[in-house]
């Protein structure tokens, strides 16, 4: 159990300790920050589970180094869907590299207002998306760690964020060296047919034989 007021990203650095040694780990903390009062976060598990806990509740995931012992936190949507049109790919795959695998269209209720709250103590947040009525309204989310306005708001966008008509694209190309291993929270760009699409790489797989 927390023994201490601890921001978001310290109780992350509490994890990585284990009778006040480091584990040898670091986080690149990708989120706005918030504090979280005494006694709040309590939790049983291993350590990465304490990470997920935490980045979850602003809307964040993990994402390991491939190499270091670091761990990335980053929000599911770093900028949202309505706004993707303003958004430079990270990587513009070329059409004669690509093969597409499977496509699947995915219809999601258009919420656009969700309340997000915290239980013993924390915070109520109405997160609305901009623009809209706010009439349509996601099942409320309740989380301990929802302490503050910062935590409430990003996990708001990632609720909001995640609703309406998506298409779910598998893709495959070589591994470029222009693009090395493409990891999950990437943008990319490519043409799709007549199409020109863009989208945020959800997961990964790599494949490897000879003489590939």
């Amino acid at each position: 159990q927390q023994p201490q007021a601890r921001t978001a990203r310290q109780l992350m650095d509490d994890a990585l300790t284990l009778n006040g040694v480091t584990l040898g780990w670091s986080i690149d903390w990708g989120l706005t920050d918030w504090n979280v009062p005494p006694g709040v976060f309590t939790l049983q598990g291993t350590w990465m589970e304490a990470l997920a806990t935490i980045a979850s509740t602003a809307g964040g995931y993990l994402i390991p180094h491939p190499s270091e012992q670091n761990i990335r936190v980053r929000h599911r949507y770093p900028a949202v869907p309505w706004e993707w049109s303003s958004v430079t790919p990270d990587f513009v795959l070329p059409v004669d590299a690509l093969a597409r695998e499977s496509l699947r269209w995915v219809e999601k209720p258009g919420y656009n207002r969700v309340f997000v709250s915290g239980q013993d103590v924390g915070v109520l947040g109405q997160v609305t998306r901009a623009g809209t009525a706010g009439d349509i309204l996601a099942p409320m989310v309740v989380d301990a760690l929802i302490t503050e306005a910062a935590a409430a708001r990003q996990r708001g966008i990632a609720v909001l964020a995640d609703t309406g008509q998506q298409i779910e694209v598998s893709l495959r190309l070589p591994v470029l060296a222009e693009t090395g291993i493409i990891e999950p929270g990437t943008f990319v760009a490519y043409q799709d047919g007549d199409v020109a699409r863009l989208g945020i790489v959800r997961s990964t797989q790599v494949e490897a034989g000879m003489p590939e």
